[in-house]
């Protein structure tokens, strides 16, 4: 099982629609559909006939939640399911789109001690990833 999966027990993870444009380190941009999101990482829809990405690659990515609302982070492609859908593993988010992120989860989770989880999970994971 690959590393996402194992996450998916640490992180709770919410459904919620938006927006999302991909940006990879060429400049390509494509526009997909957020599935869910969690506070290390997110499942988006399907890519484009042709795949663009494969595992480990780096993206920018853009979630957009309203007109002035985005939450924008570097990531890394951690699977991509048989169905296309494509598992993204946070790596970089600045303090503003974490601020945003994380109050998303907690109004759709309703339960403060379910996101304190979630939340000194996040942390042990940052703690051992060495990047």
């Amino acid at each position: 099982m690959n590393t996402l999966h194992n996450e998916k027990r640490r992180f709770d993870r919410i459904f919620h629609d938006a927006n999302i444009r991909l940006k990879d380190q060429n400049s390509v941009e494509i526009q997909c559909k957020l599935l869910d999101i969690s506070l290390n990482g997110c499942l988006i829809s399907k890519q484009q006939e042709k795949p663009l990405y494969k595992v480990s690659d780096r993206i920018n990515v853009s979630i957009i939640l309203a007109d002035e609302l985005a939450i924008k982070t570097c990531a890394h492609i951690a699977f991509i399911g048989k169905d296309g859908h494509i598992g993204l593993q946070f790596d970089e988010i600045d303090i503003d789109s974490v601020t945003t992120l994380r109050r998303l989860v907690e109004l759709n989770m309703g339960d403060s001690l379910m996101l304190e989880r979630n939340l000194h999970a996040l942390g042990s994971v940052k703690d051992t990833n060495p990047d």
